[in-house]
């Protein structure tokens, strides 16, 4: 049987999800690991991850590296995460294995290739580099007037935080953590001491809301994945309670998600008819340029901000994208994500990997990784 490697930053993660899924493994023939990239013993080429039988679950084993991995490691910007990356780079590159998905490196080029497209320009946001805190305040200062400053990471497949950030057009800046965090800088000073950490490593983007201070901006989520027919297929819409959506809100209590059907049943049939027409518009351009820039992919997802007043944007691109959210709204749909990710596993086992001379001595090599 062909062997399927899971690879997280920790065993633990999505493990329901993980067990479920190597449950239903074998009857595609194959069979389950999961492992950590710590877990890969130098010198050896041998991992001393969990292995899945059924009618035991996982249990501590030592196997050889996978026929194929798919890789579910989201970093943050610590120490473990720096040790980790480099060695799923190693991985990526071993001869025998084949990576079931693609991550996509810098999130700042995405959008602006993405912006090049004439069908998304109106849904993208102007975006900058964060090379040093002055950006920031420049960025903020100049256009925070007439909309949001977002700060985000460079590295989709990084989990760490974004923020917004907006200014009263006086002295004050507000810098929104999360849906119930905020912090205030009244001196410029204090911001730059705060976003100096983030510089070289975010970039900026701005959501203009036309001067129109009280629009607040309301999550949705879009999940993709790609059918045995090579077609992308929407598995649906989730965003939080209408009520308790909206950033920059400064709500108490943590948001229930919910459908896209009880988001749409609270806007206003003009707006609400738009919202669709844009969300099509969306969902036909970028799953045919993610195919052509970032294969393979079999997996996305689209985060949009939605204003009150029916502008729609979109805030992120997700090709390692979380599935607890959406199996809250959606666990009907459990048994259909686990039968997509198997059959596109089945589907790539047989296509070999092609690798260079060099690629093959390298692997060779007694220790495979610094």
């Amino acid at each position: 049987m062909t062997t399927l490697g899971i690879a997280s930053l920790s065993p633990q993660y999505e493990e329901a999800f993980t067990r479920q899924l190597a449950k239903a493994a074998s009857s595609y023939r194959l069979e389950v690991v999961r492992f950590t990239p710590f877990d890969l013993k130098p010198a050896s080429n041998l991992i001393q991850g969990q292995a899945y039988t059924n009618g035991q679950g996982f249990a501590d084993a030592q196997f050889p590296i996978p026929d194929l991995i798919y890789d579910r490691c989201l970093y943050r910007h610590d120490a473990q995460s720096k040790k980790a990356k480099p060695i799923m780079e190693w991985l990526k590159k071993y001869p025998k294995t084949v990576f079931l998905n693609t991550g996509i490196s810098n999130k700042m080029v995405l959008f602006e290739q993405l912006r090049l497209l004439s069908a998304l320009q109106p849904y993208l946001p102007d975006c900058f580099l964060l090379k040093e805190p002055s950006d920031l305040i420049n960025m903020v200062r100049e256009y925070g007037a007439g909309g949001y400053c977002r700060m985000q990471p460079l590295s989709p497949q990084h989990a760490a935080s974004t923020y917004f950030i907006s200014f009263d057009g006086k002295s004050t800046f507000t810098v929104q953590l999360s849906s119930n965090q905020t912090i205030t800088f009244s001196r410029t000073s204090e911001l730059e001491r705060w976003c100096k950490k983030y510089a070289g490593r975010y970039f900026l983007q701005f959501f203009n809301t036309n001067d129109q201070k009280e629009i607040l901006l309301n999550e949705i989520k879009i999940f993709l994945m790609k059918n045995p027919q090579n077609q992308w297929k929407r598995m649906g819409i989730h965003t939080k309670s209408p009520a308790e959506n909206c950033l920059l809100s400064h709500t108490q209590k943590s948001a229930p998600v919910i459908g896209f059907e009880h988001y749409l049943n609270t806007l206003q049939p003009h707006i609400k008819e738009l919202l669709l027409d844009d969300i099509a518009s969306i969902q036909a351009s970028i799953p045919a340029y993610i195919d052509k820039t970032y294969s393979p992919c079999f997996e996305f997802a689209v985060d949009l901000l939605h204003t009150s007043e029916g502008r729609l944007f979109i805030s992120n691109i997700r090709s390692k994208p979380g599935r607890s959210a959406f199996l809250n709204v959606y666990p009907e749909k459990e048994h259909e994500l686990i039968r997509i990710i198997l059959e596109h596993a089945q589907s790539i086992k047989s296509q070999p990997k092609e690798v260079s001379y060099e690629q093959k001595a390298l692997h060779h090599r007694p220790t495979p990784y610094k």
